[in-house]
């Protein structure tokens, strides 16, 4: 066996009793009580399930109702409502429009207006090329504004901040609007950031302005000039790997805006999560998701959300490989890029964590030693503040049982 750089994994892996690994028993009583041997070790409120992904029977449960905050796993949930509702091929987009007909004398007589349609990951980069196949038709001035639309979302750009007595703090939330601009790192005015910055690609393309910038919303029948995209397969990854709370937040949002009409809200979210966990006959009292990224500690879930969740994600042909692509894989990418190094789980996991104080949850897919895709489902609460270090080695722990375990 390689090297391992978490000697813990390995301690808990050797402390097992020998029967889980031993030949010529029963696979699924051994792995039972394998994972009972790590769930008593296990210090906090826990709740486990893990199913098979093919044959749908229930390998290992443990509290299955409990109802848990999910932390960032809520992402899986915005993943979901994006798949079903915006579509496997769907685009993130940004449009730079203008409201003259006729731009064959060089010249925009009236406004160009830049549009956000909530597309996190837009860019500085972006908006140099926009403006570059801007310039290429030779438009040399525009007797208008500069007008930034930012009017596809809502304007409650932090969330859940300071909404709810002892919940994540502001300076956690990130800031949302749906002319996101360079992540929106600054936290200040995004849309304004992105007016100022194409303003002085312009001036460097020898463009006169004879306007100013201004906040507005785009004419119904506009001329599009250049668009800047991004395809739901990049969005979800840049979401879902680093497990990005901007890009979270902004997609639930653009969910709600597309589904119910914009500007996209949180509440509108939330509405396409309850439609779609109906449409899988989840229960309302199992779950409650108000905002996608799991900063707040008013979402909870119970076992059974993320199992038939995952499941039916599994199950849907067209548009999974662009959810399980999206995820952290076990000693590769993301936020488990550093974990179950040196074991059997290692490239055989690929899930989504999620950490906030007290609170440490994963939840996907392993492949078992039988090549049998299985369906797992980790939720931790209720330890101190943010010591979540052993809660993630006991986690790494189950994860590469799942992925020693044999029926044979």
């Amino acid at each position: 066996m390689r090297g391992y750089k978490y000697g813990k994994i390995l301690l808990l892996l050797l402390i097992l009793p020998s029967f889980v690994f031993a030949k010529g028993r029963d696979g699924l009583s051994d792995f039972q009580k394998g994972m009972d041997s790590l769930i008593k070790m296990i210090n906090c409120d826990l709740s486990v399930q893990v199913v098979s992904g093919t044959k749908y029977d229930l390998l290992y449960e443990y509290q299955p109702s409990k109802k848990m905050i999910p932390a960032s796993i809520t992402k899986v949930i915005t993943s979901a409502i994006a798949l079903e509702y915006l579509g496997a091929g769907y685009e993130f987009k940004t449009i730079l429009y203008t409201d003259d007909t006729d731009l064959s004398d060089g010249v925009v007589n009236g406004n160009i207006y830049i549009k956000g349609f909530g597309d996190p990951d837009f860019k500085s980069a972006d908006l140099v090329k926009m403006v570059r196949i801007f310039a290429s038709k030779n438009i040399t001035e525009i007797t208008g504004n500069i007008v930034y639309d930012d009017s596809f979302l809502d304007n409650k750009h932090f969330g859940l901040a300071d909404y709810y007595s002892g919940d994540t703090k502001l300076q956690y939330w990130p800031y949302v609007n749906a002319l996101s601009f360079d992540r929106n790192a600054s936290r200040l005015d995004a849309a304004v950031e992105a007016a100022n910055f194409l303003k002085s690609e312009l001036e460097l393309k020898k463009v006169k302005l004879d306007g100013i910038i201004v906040a507005g919303v785009t004419p119904d029948k506009p001329r599009e000039i250049t668009r800047a995209t991004h395809t739901i397969d990049e969005v979800l990854a840049s979401m879902n790997k680093p497990s990005d709370n901007h890009s979270a937040i902004t997609i639930f949002k653009v969910v709600g805006a597309v589904y119910m009409g914009a500007p996209g809200t949180l509440e509108k979210g939330t509405a396409a999560v309850i439609d779609l966990m109906s449409s899988l006959g989840i229960a309302r009292s199992e779950y409650e998701i108000l905002e996608g990224s799991g900063l707040t500690r008013y979402n909870y879930v119970t076992s059974n959300v993320y199992i038939q969740l995952l499941k039916y994600l599994f199950d849907q042909e067209k548009s999974f490989s662009v959810f399980y692509q999206s995820l952290p894989v076990a000693g590769v990418d993301g936020t488990l890029k550093k974990r179950m190094t040196g074991t059997e789980a290692e490239k055989n996991v690929h899930a989504k964590t999620g950490s906030i104080n007290g609170v440490s949850t994963l939840t996907g897919y392993a492949i078992s030693r039988d090549n049998e895709p299985l369906i797992f489902y980790i939720a931790m609460n209720g330890f101190k503040g943010a010591n979540w270090e052993q809660y993630r080695n006991y986690q790494d722990a189950i994860c590469s049982l799942l992925c020693r375990f044999s029926r044979n």
